[in-house]
């Protein structure tokens, strides 16, 4: 409550400098904002709060009219979210026989279709780390066809301490879940 207080004491101390537009200005609001103060600023989280009280403190002090919710700055809007629980379960069956699979232990993702359970009835490729990279002369697609398929790979990338094979101990961006998904 105490940095809330000072958010808006600074916020109302330079309402006597608004005057002009200024990269120095820009510059300080978004230090501000990417503070590890507002502790990543998510929605929902104290520090999502603090940016949201902070930004709506700047549309103050230039004038700007509120055009929100209840005549605020603020609109609600409803999220709707999909979080895999602690019990979720994943089995693979096969040749007549069923594989249990535990979450975080030996599978992890996630299921947006925002429904209890699901069924999935499909074949299921192995495809390394799921990684085409050609500057490293690296494909796991390679003659492999995953059309319709559930693909089952590794996480990161192949571990390695030589600087030709993906920057070495460092993790590139095709170590990275989000690339694994595109």
């Amino acid at each position: 409550m105490r940095r809330l207080i000072l958010v808006l004491a600074l916020a109302a101390s330079a309402s006597a400098q608004i005057q002009e537009i200024s990269g120095d200005r820009i510059r300080a609001h978004v230090k501000f904002l990417a503070s590890d103060l507002l502790e990543g600023r998510g929605v929902g989280t104290r520090g999502g709060q603090l940016a949201t009280e902070y930004l709506a403190a700047q549309f103050a002090l230039v004038g700007a009219k509120p055009a929100g919710d209840h005549g605020t700055y603020f609109q609600a809007v409803p999220l709707v979210g999909v979080e895999p629980q602690p019990d979720s379960q994943l089995s693979a069956v096969g040749r007549g026989t069923t594989l249990p699979l535990r979450w975080l232990s030996d599978f992890d993702g996630a299921d947006e279709r925002q429904e209890a359970s699901a069924e999935i009835d499909a074949e299921a490729v192995f495809v390394g780390h799921g990684i085409v990279a050609p500057e490293y002369q690296w494909d796991d697609f390679k003659g492999v066809d995953v059309r319709g398929k559930i693909l089952v790979l590794f996480t990161n990338e192949p571990a390695s301490d030589d600087p030709k094979l993906f920057a070495g101990p460092a993790l590139t961006y095709y170590g990275r879940w989000t690339y694994k998904f595109e």
